[in-house]
């Protein structure tokens, strides 16, 4: 005989994951638990990551605090794209920590996408010396439309500035935006030099194996890497990375997943975490270079959040 559970555990899509998700709320959540990986007080290791056919990969990265527990599972396969199908699927699975009681199944590509913008987002907070206003966005894929999105719900960024691989994607991403950015203004560049005439930051949101920005920027533009997870992509120039400070969102991920950082043979000794900036005055000098490479703590943060949300509701 078996026994049968009448509990119903809550399915989110990903219109319904991004609504749980608020911005501003996400970026203070990402933060605290960048001081709590940093105190011990949560648990994090790293991602485990098996090989699928055709270039796939199956990740799994678990996080666990005193409230809460997760296990995100994400299938990446970058040759779906060209099929116009998803690159990343996936669910993020969260229970309660203190009785193992599931609570809830998020979307896992929206909670990623937002909570890596997130990310950027304390970032430009904490590594500018001056609040960033205007953005360049490299790339025109599902992170970069997170990251407008994120943007414009936080109200600290004016103008955003698009490129794209073609200018016919940058059109369609903007006409995609257009309805949603508020007071932002969106302008798309066929040239990346004309995006970053007025930027005071620029952030990278491609798949690509070399650099796409230039070995020399002017020394006040902050650079953020995000769309470079493997060893073999590189977006970031060597010569730009060794000419500026880095900083990372997780030292132990970049290490191994960084592959801007690896190529360019960084000296890891003299690399600092974000979380060493966020309660810091910004450092004078050239802006330092932000590379992101995400990690389950901040997958649980999002959680948190989620968790608030329905709470409150």
């Amino acid at each position: 005989m078996t026994g049968r559970s009448t509990a119903v555990l809550p399915v989110f899509d990903a219109e319904a994951t991004a609504a749980l998700l608020p911005a501003p709320a996400l970026v203070d959540a990402v933060a605290d638990a960048m001081r709590a990986r940093r105190a011990g007080r949560l648990t994090a290791p790293e991602r485990g990551v098996l090989p699928l056919p055709e270039g796939g990969r199956y990740l799994v990265m678990p996080a666990a605090d005193e409230h809460l527990a997760l296990t995100k599972s994400l299938t990446v396969h970058p040759g779906r794209a060209a099929h116009g199908l998803p690159t990343i699927q996936g669910r993020v699975l969260v229970a309660d920590a203190r009785d193992g009681r599931p609570l809830m199944l998020l979307d896992g590509p929206t909670l990623t996408a937002r909570r890596t913008a997130a990310v950027t987002a304390l970032g430009l907070r904490g590594l500018s010396t001056t609040p960033v206003r205007s953005v360049a966005l490299l790339g025109t894929g599902a992170q970069a439309l997170a990251h407008a999105r994120v943007l414009a719900e936080l109200g600290e960024v004016r103008a955003l500035h698009v490129v794209g691989r073609t200018t016919a994607q940058a059109d369609a991403f903007a006409d995609r935006l257009a309805a949603e950015l508020g007071r932002v203004e969106l302008t798309v560049h066929a040239h990346l030099a004309d995006a970053l005439r007025t930027a005071q930051a620029v952030v990278t949101l491609t798949t690509s194996l070399r650099p796409v920005l230039p070995d020399e920027l002017p020394a006040g533009l902050l650079v953020v890497g995000v769309g470079a997870f493997t060893p073999q992509m590189a977006e970031l120039p060597p010569a730009l990375l060794r000419a500026r400070r880095v900083v990372v969102d997780a030292l132990d991920g970049a290490r191994h997943e960084a592959g801007d950082l690896i190529q360019a043979a960084v000296v890891w000794s003299g690399v600092t975490e974000l979380v060493d900036h966020l309660d810091a005055r910004p450092e004078g000098g050239a802006a330092p270079v932000f590379k992101t490479v995400g990690h389950a703590a901040w997958d649980l943060a999002a959680a948190h959040v989620a968790q608030r949300m329905l709470t409150a509701s």
